[in-house]
């Protein structure tokens, strides 16, 4: 079956920003807010129904995610969160995973600059508990605008029927499991009704990491679809 690639990321032929002074404060803590700036509230509830045991002395593990804004007049992309070990790209048992988030890699493959200290303004380690709260203080150019809210996420070791744990079966692809998958949510500032978001789910990066794209098929999707009971985005001033 042949798979539409959506590039509805823009991360392309959009302008994609992360060069110096570009980047607005991410944070785990809403006291570290600036106070009257505003932010989105972003919450992923984790479902720890799905996840896996990678061996059997260690807990059920946590998806790694990334989180990217797009500005749906002009294209402008920020990159706003990452899990550490995948945005810094370091895993236990080895040195690159392009599979783990494609599509937010494409992201920031895509910017002009990438110093270092602009992955650590933006990455934290997985967050524990039952769910993950981000806060994003939007900048002055995205304040006011209509905001489309990506999140991709993946879930190691989640086989199913058609992508096996077998060695040598067409969709095996070692830890990965299932493809990493990707949430949108749309924040518009001027709707009547300020009630929180509910991002819904799009599509799926490529099995190997291939490409950056977001493909729509997602009838192989088993409980990778259920990686998050629920995300809701919330614009707060």
């Amino acid at each position: 079956m042949v798979m539409m690639a959506l590039r509805i990321w823009m991360g392309l032929t959009g302008l994609i920003c992360l060069a110096a002074g570009a980047l607005a404060a991410t944070h785990t803590d809403p006291a570290r807010l600036a106070p009257g700036q505003p932010h989105l509230r972003i919450q992923l509830v984790y479902n720890y129904a799905v996840y896996t045991r990678p061996f059997f002395f260690k807990p059920k593990s946590r998806p790694s995610f990334g989180i990217w804004i797009r500005e749906r007049d002009s294209g402008r992309t920020l990159p706003v969160f990452v899990t550490r070990k995948a945005g810094l790209d370091k895993w236990t048992f080895t040195a690159k995973r392009p599979e783990a988030i494609p599509v937010w890699y494409g992201i920031r493959d895509g910017q002009s600059a990438e110093p270092k200290g602009d992955i650590d303004a933006i990455s934290a380690a997985t967050p524990k508990g039952e769910m993950a709260t981000i806060y994003w203080e939007i900048p002055p150019t995205f304040q006011d605008r209509s905001l489309e809210i990506y999140i991709e996420a993946n879930n190691s070791f989640d086989f199913n029927p058609h992508y096996s744990r077998e060695k040598g079966a067409p969709h095996y692809s070692a830890a990965n499991g299932q493809p990493s998958l990707v949430w949108r949510a749309v924040v518009d500032p001027n709707a009547d009704k300020k009630a929180p978001v509910t991002a819904q789910l799009v599509g799926h990066g490529e099995l190997f990491g291939r490409t950056h794209h977001i493909y729509s098929d997602l009838g192989k999707i088993t409980t990778a679809a259920h990686t998050f009971r629920n995300i809701q985005i919330e614009l707060l001033r």
